[in-house]
């Protein structure tokens, strides 16, 4: 059974109210939004700013941060720099790390673009919507999905995360090996 045309507008007005007051909840204790799972991540294949596609299927045997942001959400800006660093200090040669930040904006991807380039981000974003952003179980903004090598979500986190919890994260995927061989 489809949802009418007012279903689907009360699920977004009900998605953006969770996602306005989870902006607002992120000086919550260090951790305190880290939440572990290990189920398997939807699929995804997106299109990229730079013209690009980001499927993860092709990213199998890496782990992958995919930060849900938007352009409006204040905590957002804060937490971009943060991977921005990590993505730029990342090890490029052992290619072990994809980041990739998800816009859920309804504005047009050239106002994304023209917001990003106005902040010298270099990490990839690509262009979600509210339907991807309900099939990785997000609820604020801004929402972290560590993805292990395996393709199994392995930690979401919705609230500004700092680099030490995030390589805390990083450093227990690779020490447990989760999703190799």
């Amino acid at each position: 059974m489809r949802a009418g045309r007012g279903g689907r507008l009360l699920v977004v007005i009900g998605l953006a109210f969770v996602a306005w007051s989870g902006c607002f909840d992120s000086d919550r204790e260090a951790g305190a939004g880290a939440k572990e799972s290990r189920e398997a991540a939807p699929a995804l294949d997106l299109p990229l700013l730079d013209g690009g596609r980001i499927a993860l299927s092709e990213h199998r045997g890496q782990t992958i941060i995919l930060d849900f942001w938007a352009t409006w959400c204040r905590p957002c800006e804060v937490q971009m720099p943060v991977l921005d660093e990590l993505w730029r200090d990342r090890d490029r040669a052992a290619r072990d790390l994809m980041i990739v930040g998800v816009s859920v904006d309804t504005d047009p991807p050239s106002k994304v673009a023209e917001w990003i380039a106005e902040r010298g981000f270099a990490y990839p974003i690509a262009i979600g919507d509210q339907d991807l952003a309900m099939q990785y179980g997000i609820f604020g903004f801004p929402t972290l999905v560590v993805i292990d090598p395996g393709g199994a979500i392995h930690t979401r986190h919705t609230g500004v995360w700092s680099r030490p919890e995030i390589e805390s994260v990083l450093d227990q995927i690779r020490t447990e090996g989760l999703g190799e061989g």
